[in-house]
């Protein structure tokens, strides 16, 4: 399952980037961040470590995956707050289209983690009955 969920977020990741090209350099290359490949390669490494987390959780005990879920929740904030703060630190500059284009990111890669972790928790459900 997990490599299934790989091999999406990688899909996803590409898709993303191929409208993210088309965006930055043809509409709009003045707000492009020569960061942005990385914020990409971060937020998919989290999201892979995360949902491999989640996943293993959701395998054990069912009631503990809340506390799971909450705790990665939280990690990935603090994870997240710290990169957001350093990098507006060291590139103030830039720190508008920055936080812009992380949010975007976090939105979406936000609403990936969660669509395929409740489908796979649904599938997981299905197996036990």
């Amino acid at each position: 399952m997990l490599k299934t969920f790989i091999i999406k977020i990688l899909s996803f990741s590409l898709i993303l980037s191929a409208i993210s090209f088309v965006l930055f350099y043809l509409l709009i290359p003045q707000y492009y961040l020569q960061v942005f490949p990385f914020l990409i390669v971060f937020f998919v490494a989290l999201t892979i470590g995360v949902h491999l987390v989640l996943t293993r959780a959701g395998k054990k005990e069912i009631r503990q995956f809340s506390t799971y879920f909450m705790g990665s929740i939280t990690a990935k904030l603090f994870i997240y707050l710290i990169f957001i703060i350093i990098y507006v630190f060291t590139d103030r500059e830039n720190a508008v289209p920055f936080l812009l284009t992380f949010l975007c990111l976090y939105i979406l890669f936000t609403f990936f983690e969660t669509y395929y972790l409740l489908g796979d928790l649904k599938k997981e459900q299905n197996q036990v009955s």
